[in-house]
């Protein structure tokens, strides 16, 4: 039997999930939007993408009940992430939230790291996946075959993040946290052990870019990680991660039979695989069926989030 799957904020990067959602096999049951325009708008769109023969509605409370889906994608505005989170799980769902994790302007990061991590206890006593789509984590278990010796040893850590520059898009420490988020992903799944260290935090937010130096702690190692996230006007658009001087080149290219593929390439070597954001959702698809665990499950994602907003506070300071 087919995953029945919702995508609460469909109309954004949430058609995205709808579109790797069918194409996965799942039933794509229903979206929730803003308005019934947006509601209209969104369900032609998705019809001509896919063939979506689900319904969208506008009240949370009445998707979850009339359409009752197995998993839900939460991708409305950051704003909302961590109250349609706790609504989907407290109605039996499986859970993939878009990044940040929980995030509201202005509230306090303590505030915000114990609300996600009262979504995670809600999850683990109901026995329900919750897990965050910060899919290059993906590209880390490549770039393990490509530098195993930097990952068995590691100093030091890079990673770089860019991405279009749009003139309503988010500026400063807004980009921050729609981009660190990211980098922090691979370097958890390269170490995951890894602890923010109180008081290393050096940071500029820029308008558009950030650079933030920190370290962290990481099976008996200090390691000094640099990584920088920005919007640009204009291609190219850097996307690169690694340990020490082994620095890989992280991005998609189409494969002999024209199919898109991630690809993580280093040294005049390449590895090709699924496309990250397939990765995410097939785990994702297979951990709600029992198969398995997702991409970055919810303690990963809590620890991503806690050290997001441990950087943010000492870069403020």
């Amino acid at each position: 039997m087919s995953l029945r799957v919702a995508v609460l904020g469909a109309s954004g990067f949430g058609r995205h999930h709808a579109k790797w959602y069918a194409e996965l096999g799942c039933e794509v049951v229903a979206f929730l939007g803003s308005s019934p325009r947006s509601v209209e708008a969104t369900a032609q769109a998705l019809r001509q993408a896919f063939g979506f023969e689900g319904r969208g509605y506008t009240s949370l409370d009445a998707l979850l009940a009339s359409a009752r889906p197995d998993a839900v994608s939460v991708c409305t505005p950051p704003p909302l992430h961590g109250e349609h989170t706790l609504a989907a799980l407290e109605a039996g769902c499986a859970v993939l939230c878009e990044k940040p994790f929980v995030w509201r302007p202005g509230a306090p990061g303590a505030t915000l790291a114990a609300e996600a991590a009262r979504l995670v206890k809600v999850a683990e006593r109901q026995r329900l996946v919750l897990a965050v789509n910060t899919q290059y984590a993906a590209a880390a278990e490549e770039y393990r075959q490509l530098a195993p010796d930097a990952v068995e040893a590691p100093e030091r850590f890079l990673g770089e993040m860019a991405s279009k520059l749009k003139p309503d898009g988010p500026r400063g420490s807004d980009i921050v946290v729609d981009l660190l988020p990211h980098p922090l992903s691979v370097l958890l799944a390269l170490l995951p052990e890894a602890e923010l260290r109180p008081g290393s935090v050096r940071a500029a937010i820029e308008p558009e870019s950030t650079t933030a130096r920190f370290q962290v702690a990481a099976g008996g190692r200090t390691v000094a990680a640099t990584v920088r996230v920005a919007k640009l006007p204009e291609a190219p658009f850097p996307r690169r991660f690694g340990l020490n001087d082994q620095v890989a080149e992280v991005g998609t290219r189409a494969d002999e039979q024209g199919v898109y593929r991630g690809r993580v390439s280093l040294g005049g070597r390449e590895r090709l695989c699924d496309d990250f954001m397939r990765t995410s959702l097939a785990r994702f698809c297979r951990a709600a069926r029992g198969e398995g665990p997702p991409l970055v499950d919810a303690r990963a994602a809590l620890r991503n989030l806690e050290m997001l907003l441990g950087i943010l506070g000492e870069a403020r300071r």
